[in-house]
């Protein structure tokens, strides 16, 4: 008897490490695809603009949490998923799609083809979902969290007007619980009068109970103070990059814990994505022109969460860029 069971797990044990096998070579063979199709599109040269006349480009990624290519690079930063996801957006517009459309089009959008609960990325591929569908189905909008970040790379109150409505739009939602405001590209030098037109976009929509909570990034005293005692809804928190800031200050500290404020900690660069990285992702796959004086506004990093079990539904991105053309 105890030979039989122990032959049967010799045999269970081998039909195993064969099924992970042959998983493991059909991920490979997906991969070694992408990768050859990629190098296949960059390689083909584009002989005119793709979308000349455009001044607006969105790139959604939708929900990248199955992506194969980042699978493979767990530590991956934020600006090497994005341009990596740029990426594949562009190749598949380039190679999937008729660019003919684009001629004349000045706000150019670059959606995932696919449902929202698998990446583009993942067209013909095998990817598991980590949510399966009959559970998926069963949540109500209760159930889940949606928590954004929002990487702002200018002070027009526009832009973040224009930012969040496009939230909305692609997420197909009506309320977000979490809203963090990053300013990378002003960090300490930025004043109150600078920033409070930006709180104030904020706080309408909170007070349209559109934003539930909302806090700001990188803020010492006295301008978290400052903001604090200006505005209608004070940030319920404060998110500090600790490779910029080594230690907490004590006094912010202090002020935080009196002030009912959340310390939080993140490792964002300063810059998430430069101009230059964004229009040479652009011109890898198109025409010279077609990366010419892109300015990135607002870059959004996305995730919903079923709450009660702290499982991620879906994460993805939305990259938000203009540019000003001059022509004779």
């Amino acid at each position: 008897m105890f030979t039989f069971i122990f032959l049967c797990l010799y045999r269970f044990s081998e039909y195993y490490k064969a099924f992970i096998f042959i998983l493991f070579l059909k991920i490979q063979l997906v991969m070694a695809t992408e990768s050859q199709n990629e190098t296949q599109s960059k390689s083909q040269p584009v002989l005119q603009p793709l979308f000349p006349k455009a001044t607006e480009i969105l790139f959604h990624t939708g929900n990248t949490i199955s992506s194969l290519k980042l699978l493979n690079q767990p530590n991956s930063s934020v600006t090497e998923q994005i341009t990596t996801y740029m990426s594949q957006l562009l190749e598949t517009m380039k190679t999937n799609i008729d660019t003919k459309s684009f001629q004349e089009e000045k706000y150019i959008k670059l959606l995932p083809i696919q449902d929202d609960n698998q990446p583009i990325a993942d067209k013909g591929a095998a990817a598991t979902a980590s949510v399966p569908p009959n559970e998926s189905e069963q949540l109500t909008r209760k159930d889940l969290k949606f928590s954004v970040k929002i990487f702002l790379r200018t002070l027009e109150p526009e832009i973040l007007t224009h930012t969040i409505n496009t939230i909305f739009t692609e997420l197909k939602e009506s309320y977000l619980e979490s809203v963090m405001i990053s300013l990378p590209n002003y960090g300490s030098q930025i004043t109150l009068d600078q920033f409070m037109p930006l709180w104030n976009v904020i706080e309408d929509f909170i007070d349209k109970k559109k934003i539930l909570s909302a806090g700001v990034c990188d803020f010492m005293l006295p301008l978290l103070s400052d903001i604090s005692n200006a505005a209608k809804h004070k940030p319920f928190a404060n998110q500090i990059n600790l490779g910029v800031c080594c230690s907490i200050p004590e006094e912010l500290s202090k002020y935080v814990k009196e002030n009912n404020i959340q310390l939080l900690t993140h490792s964002d660069p300063i810059d998430v994505l430069t101009d230059s990285d964004f229009q040479q992702t652009i011109r890898e796959y198109g025409h010279n022109y077609d990366g010419l004086n892109w300015r990135p506004c607002s870059l959004v990093r996305y995730s919903c969460v079923i709450t009660n079990r702290g499982i991620i539904k879906s994460k993805g991105f939305l990259i938000y860029a203009k540019r000003e053309l001059y022509m004779p």
